[in-house]
């Protein structure tokens, strides 16, 4: 008796394909975050600098704030100037005296329900300050 094997590769198909969607949207999702993360590491490095090259742009910790919204923004993330905290006096790797810049957002994925995602996300840039000459 021969069988009738016609819609085995249709069957077979709607049993993976849920998996591969999975598949594909953690691996967006994965790398939106990393994105996410190297846009505010960024954000944090060029608040940090400017603060320590003595650039008038970054001279109060009011203009240091609106300096890493603005560059979080340039790289495509919308910061709360609430979530900017700026140490003059961190230790850093051992090191008094640094400069320590901490840009936290929150990450709303929607595959957060299927896959273990954090809810936020956190850019950081410590360097030292240079004794003014």
């Amino acid at each position: 008796m021969i069988r009738d094997e016609r819609g085995a590769t249709v069957i077979e198909f709607a049993l993976i394909l849920p998996l591969l969607l999975m598949a594909l949207f953690g691996l967006i999702e994965g790398a939106r975050l990393v994105w996410m993360n190297q846009a505010l590491d960024q954000a944090a490095y060029s608040t940090a600098r400017c603060r320590t090259i003595a650039n008038t742009a970054c001279d109060s910790a009011a203009k240091q704030i609106a300096f890493a919204v603005q560059r979080a923004k340039a790289n495509g993330v919308t910061l709360n100037p609430a979530n900017v905290v700026i140490d003059p006096a961190a230790t850093c790797g051992g090191s008094s005296g640094a400069l320590l810049v901490t840009l936290t957002v929150s990450f709303a994925s929607p595959a957060g329900k299927l896959l273990p995602l954090p809810q936020t996300v956190r850019g950081r840039s410590c360097v030292p300050v240079l004794p003014k000459v």
